[in-house]
């Protein structure tokens, strides 16, 4: 909910960083680390406890990665696993498709959100967590803030929403330009499930929707789902216990399609869930911006989502670096968006909405096993480096730089 407007006299603002960061995943922490590379005095916050647990956001692509390695942290994340993702599998109505990714890695949020915060610490960076961020006011040359922990509003000359899909409050600011709808999002870490082989992503779709899995650092499998609110009962959500049994049925009779196992019915209470996932919001007003999934979120398949989290957070902090900083930053931030979004997130875009429908899937899937290479160019580009200070991205992703016929080739089976 939006903060009411701040009854303490100006006198009473205080400012001591310039810039704040609010939340604490992926797109936060490169955003707090480039700020803080820049010289700038940065606040980060988050109003949770760590760790925590998230309902997905475990696999980074080679573009998440070379994000990473922008911030000098992205050893820190790789140190947490053993090995990289190699292969990439969905099936559909007995259809399989399997192709080879050029690398990634799938890491659980509660290590990486933990490792991430340390690093930034260990820098100098300050970090509140259990520390609640409402935004009071924005004007083109501050945003109040209003911290949980602090008696007093405080001012600071930038404020970077990084809130993922809670959305922060801020739609008087940052308006709806989609309202959050279509599916809705659910998860799970499982100690073991039939079937989850190493090193790759499973994608399974049924007319429920489509379940996502992996396997993490430490052999447990993560388990995140996109399900078609219409395929719920209208009593289904009475409860929070019978809504969350209904998930997990969802979920088991998409599973139950393919190849591997269900989940036991005693882990529905375990389940978390998000709300409806498709959504996007105007970037910037004023002095607010809104970065990774606060500002838009489109499905991810092989670990991009992270990679435009993290780049977008670099992004923001490049866009209030330099001279332009006298400019209107938030129409500036949202053309620097949507110039470096739009043709990323274009083809899961397609994907999902191919997905949408029994029978699109299903002509997906035919098409994609005509046409295979229509997976590795799609691959190739998911994983291509991200637009931001490029070299050390291009070092970092040099396997794919060379074009998408340089990956092995995907392998179409019925």
């Amino acid at each position: 909910m939006i903060a009411p407007q701040s009854t303490v006299k100006v006198n009473d603002i205080r400012s001591i960083h310039r810039v704040i960061v609010i939340g604490a995943g992926p797109a936060g922490a490169a955003a707090a680390m480039r700020l803080h590379d820049q010289g700038r005095s940065v606040l980060w916050v988050d109003r949770s406890d760590f760790p925590r647990p998230k309902v997905c956001g475990c696999c980074l692509n080679l573009a998440a990665i070379g994000g990473l390695a922008l911030v000098r942290c992205d050893q820190t994340v790789r140190d947490l696993v053993a090995g990289e993702l190699r292969y990439w599998k969905l099936e559909n109505g007995g259809r399989k498709i399997d192709a080879s990714l050029p690398g990634g890695i799938a890491v659980s949020r509660t290590r990486m959100d933990v490792a991430l915060i340390d690093e930034a610490r260990s820098r100098g960076i300050e970090m509140r967590t259990n520390c609640d961020a409402r935004i009071v006011d924005v004007t083109a040359k501050s945003v109040v803030v209003r911290l949980s922990d602090a008696s007093r509003d405080e001012a600071f000359d930038v404020a970077l929403l990084a809130t993922g899909l809670s959305g922060g409050g801020v739609s008087r600011w940052l308006p709806w330009i989609q309202e959050p709808s279509g599916p809705l999002g659910a998860g799970i870490v499982v100690d073991e499930l039939t079937g989850v082989a190493p090193q790759t992503i499973h994608m399974i779709c049924g007319d429920q929707g489509y379940v996502g899995l992996v396997q993490l650092e430490d052999g447990r499998i993560d388990v995140a789902a996109a399900l078609r609110k219409e395929k719920f009962s209208e009593t289904g959500g009475e409860s929070l216990k019978s809504g969350r049994a209904e998930i997990l049925n969802q979920i088991n009779s998409i599973l139950a399609s393919s190849s591997l196992g269900t989940l036991p019915q005693e882990l529905a209470t375990s389940l978390m869930t998000t709300p409806p996932l498709h959504r996007q919001r105007r970037a910037g007003s004023g002095r607010l911006l809104a970065i990774g999934d606060a500002a838009g979120y489109v499905e991810p398949f092989t670990g991009e989502g992270m990679a435009w989290a993290i780049g977008t957070g670099i992004a923001a902090a490049d866009c209030i670096d330099g001279d332009r900083v006298n400019l209107d930053l938030g129409q500036q931030w949202c053309d620097t968006y949507a110039a470096m979004m739009r043709k990323r997130q274009w083809i899961c875009r397609a994907l999902s909405q191919s997905l949408a429908s029994p029978s699109s899937s299903r002509w997906l899937m035919r098409g994609m096993h005509l046409a295979p290479w229509i997976v590795r160019r799609a691959i190739w580009r998911l994983n291509k480096p991200l637009p931001v200070a490029g070299r050390a991205v291009d070092l970092l992703t040099r396997r794919v730089s060379e074009g998408p016929d340089a990956a092995p080739r995907s392998r179409v089976g019925l």
